[in-house]
């Protein structure tokens, strides 16, 4: 075979595989260790549990990350959750803004969070064709489940059992 005849099937070879990769754009992305995850910018981003989020004597939130720990995301993607935990759990959708909603006094004071600091956000929890793999999405996001809080809001976060009993909080900073 000649060299000619060598490079051009290599080329023809590079190029299939390229454009197979190119196939997956828009697809479920390839999620094999545990934790929750964003797409952002064409890139599988893992966000860490933030915090706890109770809700006591008004929404609170105690972080235990630092915020600049937090994901920066330009809109809220769909969202991949793959913890056996959170399977059966009952999930929340908040958006917030200021890093510490309800301020920092103690657990047994009033929150300072007002209807402008924070709402409720529903979201929407299927099934993957990955077992074990959920997606979770804002019920009012576009055709790619993309999503965008008020403008006033810098955070948006998926809690545990709805936010009514204290329980984690995963969530991404919007830019």
């Amino acid at each position: 075979m000649p060299a000619y005849s060598r490079s051009c099937s290599l080329i023809v070879t590079l190029a299939f595989l390229l454009m197979t990769a190119g196939c997956r754009a828009g697809s479920m992305p390839d999620i094999k260790q545990p934790g929750v995850f964003i797409e952002s910018d064409g890139y599988l981003v893992e966000i860490r549990k933030l915090g706890t989020l109770g809700n006591t004597y008004g929404p609170r939130l105690y972080p235990e990350l630092p915020e600049y720990n937090s994901p920066a995301v330009t809109k809220v993607s769909p969202i991949y959750l793959n913890l056996p935990e959170l399977a059966t759990a009952t999930l929340k959708g908040i958006e917030w803004r200021g890093y510490r909603l309800g301020g920092n006094a103690s657990p047994d004071t009033p929150s300072t969070a007002t209807a402008l600091d924070w709402k409720s956000v529903p979201i929407q929890k299927a099934s993957t064709s990955v077992p074990g793999v959920f997606k979770v999405v804002v019920a009012t996001a576009d055709e790619q489940g993309r999503w965008k809080p008020e403008p006033t809001h810098e955070y948006f976060g998926i809690a545990v059992d709805a936010g009514y009993k204290a329980g984690p909080i995963w969530a991404v900073k919007i830019k």
